[in-house]
């Protein structure tokens, strides 16, 4: 087991796409059109996690992290 801090990371549905980010993110929360609803949240302890979990829900292909 580890002992590694997550981080809640939340995917809204737009009416042309999504968007995904940290809860903690407050700006990208508030520049959300008011007909946006969140749809799922995840914790994962890295972007890339979250990212691989996100592909995962949605049904894309498996996520690639790019490369520093």
């Amino acid at each position: 087991m580890t002992n590694e801090i997550k981080e809640k990371y939340e995917l809204w549905q737009l009416e042309d796409g999504y968007e995904f980010f940290p809860e903690s993110n407050t700006s990208a929360k508030d520049s959300l059109s008011p007909k946006a609803k969140l749809i799922w949240t995840v914790e994962a302890i890295s972007w890339d996690e979250a990212q691989t979990k996100k592909h995962e829900y949605l049904g894309w292909e498996p996520y690639i992290a790019m490369k520093d």
